[in-house]
């Protein structure tokens, strides 16, 4: 199955399947890929659930991705990179995989990584702090200035 097709099976996700990395906005900057031909799209996750959970602290960004046989779901957060914003991008982590898990069963299946971008280019969280470590642990990578989609998994 294609991320387009996962995206449009969705409940609540219908219309927000965007062309390239679109749904990004402004943010799409953030997201380097050497064959823009390998990216199948995105979404504005946020923007597109947040009439169906107005009290949940959403997640931001879905990506779809080519690899030679399949496609992948990159999941971005784009948030300020302080350690004092750990907890509530873990929060909105948390909230996204038990969304992928009961309501997003295609995508889930596609899904390949959780990714934290920095709105303002700057990282204040270490590599071996005790926030760093947290974020590992629920499988979080980042926070990063830019996510390169041609290197992921060789990092």
């Amino acid at each position: 199955m294609t991320f387009e097709e996962a995206v449009k099976r969705t409940s609540g996700l219908q219309q927000a399947y965007q062309p390239g990395l679109q749904a990004l906005g402004s943010y799409s900057t953030k997201v380097d890929c050497e064959d823009r031909r390998r990216l199948s799209g995105s979404v504005n996750l946020e923007e597109a659930l947040v009439s169906s959970y107005p009290q949940e602290s959403l997640w931001d960004y879905g990506i779809g991705f080519r690899r030679t046989h399949s496609e992948e779901a990159i999941w971005i957060e784009v948030h300020s990179a302080a350690s004092t914003h750990v907890d509530t991008v873990l929060k909105k982590l948390r909230w996204l995989k038990k969304w992928l898990k009961n309501q997003a069963l295609q995508l889930n299946k596609l899904t390949r990584g959780f990714y934290w971008l920095a709105t303002d280019g700057s990282v204040n969280i270490t590599k071996n702090s005790r926030q760093a470590r947290q974020l590992a642990q629920e499988g979080l990578r980042g926070p990063t200035r830019v996510l390169k989609l041609d290197t992921l998994g060789t990092e």
